[in-house]
């Protein structure tokens, strides 16, 4: 008996985004300041704003036993 056995690779991308940023978050995200940018990410929610799936397989292989 003889079967096909190929991988199969399955990938989600996904986009995420903030509401609206304050004036004052904005100026420390531009500061560039490690420490000043963590806080603006403790403060804020991301939520999906979009997402994609890729798919790749290879050539399936004889599997004969």
């Amino acid at each position: 008996m003889a079967k096909l056995r190929r991988r199969v690779i399955y990938t989600d991308i996904r986009w995420e985004e903030t509401e609206p940023l304050t004036e004052e978050q904005i100026k420390k995200w531009k500061s560039e300041d490690e420490d000043l940018q963590e806080e603006v990410m403790d403060e804020v929610e991301f939520e999906l704003y979009h997402d994609k799936a890729l798919e790749d397989s290879d050539w399936p292989e004889l599997i004969e036993e």
